[in-house]
């Protein structure tokens, strides 16, 4: 491994959320229960929203220094804790609410990722040599008993669980180790206190960041997919618009992290320049285009001109490669599959690049062989295309890179001429523009908002946008926002995928936009709604969902929505976003964990 300066201890291993693992030498500690009298085993259990749900997170840090998850064991529930304190891995693992003889732990130890090491079980106790020569031992606060498994392959030792167990690199007593997991999980509150009345958001999308974040060994790199459901079987499975999201999401409070998504998902960039739809698939598209605003507001918050210096050529040449292969001759910006170079496309592959699959506004759109574009003046992507311009100017500013500002002026004042022709003045809206009829698209979605983006767009325009679009009830508005298609589209009550239900990226992004354009009330407004819809099934599931119903606000009655993706924080995160430095402390947080 080259994970230079780092040595910790967390859940890096994608497959196994009770699998705590020290990098860098890949020693694994695993934890699964077995029910003595039916032989029933639960082992690496993911968070999903199917019934029987075997896991739900619990708060963590995001560097493994505390984690809590909850289990349900057929009908025992057991909470699992970890802490590190100097370096030493200790677990906590609790009967939750009652004991019960049934129950079995099993404690596991192995080297990941074909990593060298030699495992080691010695009177009683199970123990590693690292490469190194450091060697590691495991204690307990109660005696294993000896029991055969022929299905277990490496060292492994049983305990009752008819009583906490500690399971630690260094000697724990039951009373040192909730001690030390009640003073960890306070820091963990501790820290959220500074976000005040936000501080559960902050909470929650600090759980599903840090539960989602990885090692990946082909790549050698800590990474963030969007959920371990998605990643399960292919390691560092990343989607690109939702990496750089998580990437600006840890930047309130880990700059490490931060850092290391955007790294993970610049390494992904084509010869071409081109960054993928999915670091495992999709190489005939790219995604929306939001790294620079995201890496934009990373600097704000670090002022790290090294940083900065050492990620922009690679954002450079993601705009260099839209703006060649994405926008006509016209200007106008349109999603496309393939490159005019080489790959060839599909009208599907273009609809994916958007990010939004199976969104109405496709639903007749033609598909461009030659080109390799969807025959389709885009707003969102022009609006994107836009911001992406300005975030890039700004940093070509501050860094002296004299010739690609005048590039990307003149990219920018292109693509807003283009844009200025889609305002459809009998609407109050811009709109897409069906390149073949040559017909408006009546056929509205949050994306449609990303104009804003655009110093172009006169106060009249916003004003109409907001009163007839974004506030009417008819349209967008209303108790659960922003749906993915407006209100009065017949594929509003499909309300599956990207056909009417809330999608955290596109509140994000309308957020943006409309502070970009001075309209803070709305924006404020906004971020109140994606708040409270957030918060709620956290508060009853812990779940943070890929996307939500626009009708009931809920995310585990829709055919397709992954129960614990890191984008669904951003509903959360766009309240945190405007949380000022020098926010008041609130030592009392009413912070209770609630109960199954």
């Amino acid at each position: 491994m080259n994970l230079t300066g780092l040595t910790r201890w967390n859940t890096w291993y994608t497959e196994g959320m009770l699998t705590h693992v020290l990098l860098p030498w890949g020693f694994a500690i695993n934890l699964s229960f077995r029910k003595k009298s039916s032989g029933d085993i639960l082992k690496n259990p993911l968070i999903n929203r199917d019934p029987p749900m075997a896991a739900r997170a619990d708060i963590r840090s995001f560097d493994g220094s505390y984690t809590c998850l909850k289990l349900r064991h057929g009908t025992t529930p057991i909470k699992v804790e970890s802490a590190v304190r100097d370096g030493e891995q200790v677990l906590l693992i609790t009967p939750d609410g009652y004991y019960i003889s049934d129950e079995q732990l099993i404690v596991e130890t192995a080297f990941l990722w074909g990593c060298d090491g030699t495992l080691v079980k010695k009177n009683g106790k199970l123990g590693a040599v690292c490469p190194d020569g450091q060697e590691i031992w495991l204690y307990s606060n109660t005696e294993p008993y000896s029991y055969y498994l022929p299905t277990l392959q490496s060292p492994s030792l049983f305990f009752t669980l008819d009583a906490p167990v500690v399971i630690s690199t260094k000697p724990y007593t039951t009373e040192e180790a909730c001690r030390l997991m009640g003073e960890s999980r306070r820091a963990v509150l501790l820290e959220a206190e500074k976000y005040g009345a936000h501080s559960e958001s902050y909470l929650a999308m600090q759980s599903v960041l840090g539960w989602n974040t990885i090692y990946d060994p082909p790549k050698d790199r800590i990474c963030s997919p969007v959920s371990r459901n998605w990643n399960k079987n292919v390691s560092g499975k990343l989607f690109c618009w939702d990496t750089f999201f998580a990437a600006e999401m840890f930047s309130l409070e880990n700059r490490e992290l931060s850092y290391r998504n955007i790294r993970a998902m610049l390494d992904e960039m084509t010869a071409d320049g081109m960054i993928p739809n999915c670091s495992n698939s999709g190489h005939d598209r790219s995604q929306p285009l939001v790294g620079s605003m995201c890496v934009e507001r990373i600097f704000e918050r670090y002022s790290d001109m090294d940083f900065l210096r050492e990620v922009y050529p690679g954002l450079y040449r993601w705009n260099t490669w839209y703006y060649e292969n994405r926008m006509r001759e016209d200007g106008y910006m349109c999603w496309g599959s393939g490159t005019r170079s080489s790959e060839k496309g599909t009208l599907f592959g273009a609809k994916c690049e958007s990010g939004m699959d199976n969104s109405p506004p496709f639903d007749d759109a033609v598909y461009d062989a030659e080109s390799r574009l969807m025959l389709q003046a885009d707003v969102g992507a022009s609006g994107l295309f836009i911001k992406d311009c300005k975030a890039l100017l700004h940093m070509a500013e501050l860094l002296g890179r004299t010739e690609d500002i005048s590039a990307l002026r003149v990219r920018k004042e292109r693509a807003e001429d283009a844009l200025m022709r889609l305002w459809n003045e009998e609407d109050g809206f811009f709109e897409n523009l069906d390149l073949v009829t040559l017909k408006w698209v009546r056929r509205f979605t949050p994306m449609n908002f990303f104009a804003l983006f655009s110093d172009r767009v006169s106060e009249e325009q916003k004003r109409r946008m907001m009163d007839e679009h974004l506030l009417n009830p008819a349209e967008f508005w209303g108790e659960y926002v922003l749906p993915s298609v407006h209100r009065g589209d017949y594929a509003f009550s499909e309300q599956h995928y990207w056909r009417g239900r809330i999608w955290a990226p596109l509140n994000a992004l309308v957020y943006k936009a409309l502070k970009d354009a001075g309209l803070f009330a709305e924006a404020k407004l906004l971020a109140e709604k994606s708040e409270n819809l957030f918060l709620r099934e956290w508060r009853e599931h812990r779940h943070v969902h890929e996307n939500y119903g626009a009708i009931d606000g809920m995310g585990c009655t829709a055919r397709q929505s992954d129960a614990f993706y890191h984008w669904g924080a951003l509903l959360g995160y766009i309240a945190l976003d405007d949380v000022s430095d020098d926010r008041p402390l609130f030592q009392n947080f009413p912070y209770v964990s609630p109960e199954w």
